[in-house]
């Protein structure tokens, strides 16, 4: 009977690797309905918070100052999320050496919300653009980044989730970027079948008009995944996010740096994808259980094992190097193996992490 169960399981994920890939390539779409923008660019307000983060700022920094967007229709603002660390100095002194950057000064205003989100509710009431730009102080954007963000936008989706991906930086660094990579993969597919899963904070437009109609971040309720929230509440109010996939909205993230960090990381994911409608629970469960139940028919057929996993492999593959090849990013073989048992680790770590008794740790504040 366990053995029967076992080959469901995979057959079921197989099958959803294949629909998976079909779909990628079959149902892609890349957004260029604002065009009509072209005539005309829409003024832009990027928001970026910050908490100590000196020893990445520099890199953020410099790419918002390589921005290709006409400076009197783009609005840059920053903010130190009281820090320790020199973070507010350098933000000062880079504010100041342009006339479109303003440093805004954050306040404990919003206590029904996490750190992050009342920087995000007070940094947006001093946005002056028709559409707001989030990202971190830990990314670094492209040079085009906001115009592709804007030619992606139409008033009816009223937000627009941008490509992100780890910077391929060590073996742990490039382990982490697959998972991004498949993670962003069925959010891109389930996006352009019409149902966008969730928002992602550090790559995301919204519109004034769509921020608004939902009270802001300070309308909000808590949540330690408030761009998760803000994307709901979006889609509640009637609009259609989307979710641009392609190179020009492509924005650089750090890895975590050691196995703690990472596990904390997905920690605070988990509290947001327990969110999620039961249907794509379960669907991320399954992820979860296929290695145990692949090892539950290697033990009793193990051809028959071996040939599913290969299959499963094969599709996975197939998948996570079509993706990364639309931002222009190769990814050899040998990694995607590796993952393999990655993921396997990271996955029950993350279980048993979630359910370990301690608080959700995120920027040195627990919640």
């Amino acid at each position: 009977m366990m053995l029967w169960v076992a080959l469901a399981v995979v057959v079921i994920l197989i099958a959803q690797d294949i629909l998976l890939v079909y779909f990628f390539h079959a149902r892609f779409k890349r957004h260029d309905e604002g065009l009509q923008w072209k005539e005309q660019l829409p003024t832009v307000s990027v928001i970026i918070p910050a908490r100590n983060e000196i020893q990445v700022l520099p890199t953020c920094l410099a790419a918002l100052s390589r921005l290709d967007y006409p400076s009197e229709k783009l609005q840059l603002l920053v903010a130190d999320d009281q820090s320790i660390d020199g973070t507010g100095p350098m933000l000062e002194a880079w504010a100041s050496e342009g006339a479109n950057r303003e440093k805004v000064k954050i306040e404990a205003k919003y206590t029904h919300l996490n750190g992050k989100a009342n920087a995000l509710a007070q940094m947006a009431q001093k946005a002056s653009g028709e559409l707001l730009l989030f990202t971190d102080a830990d990314c670094e954007v492209n040079p085009m980044w906001v115009k592709a963000m804007v030619k992606a936008y139409t008033p009816k989706v009223g937000l627009v989730v941008g490509l992100t991906s780890v910077r391929r930086r060590g073996l742990f660094g490039r382990l982490q970027g697959q998972d991004w990579w498949l993670t962003l993969g069925m959010i891109k597919v389930t996006s352009d079948v019409g149902h966008l899963l969730t928002a992602v904070g550090n790559n995301m437009l919204i519109s004034q008009e769509a921020y608004r109609r939902v009270g802001g971040f300070e309308g909000l309720p808590f949540s330690v995944t408030e761009d998760f929230v803000m994307g709901e509440a979006i889609k509640a109010a009637g609009f259609r996010p989307i979710f641009q996939f392609d190179q020009e909205s492509l924005v650089l993230t750090k890895s975590e740096t050691g196995l703690h960090a990472l596990l904390r990381q997905r920690k605070r994911w988990m509290r947001g994808a327990l969110n999620l409608p039961w249907f794509w629970q379960a669907v991320l469960a399954l992820q979860v259980l296929f290695f145990p139940m692949v090892v539950i028919i290697l033990f009793s057929t193990p051809l028959l094992g071996l040939g599913l996993w290969g299959c499963k492999l094969m599709f996975q593959v197939m998948f996570v190097r079509g993706l990364a090849k639309k931002a222009n990013i190769y990814i050899p073989l040998w990694e995607l193996f590796i993952f393999e048992v990655y993921y396997l680790v990271i996955s029950w770590s993350t279980i048993v992490y979630y359910f370990w008794p301690s608080k959700v740790n995120w920027k040195e504040r627990t919640y």
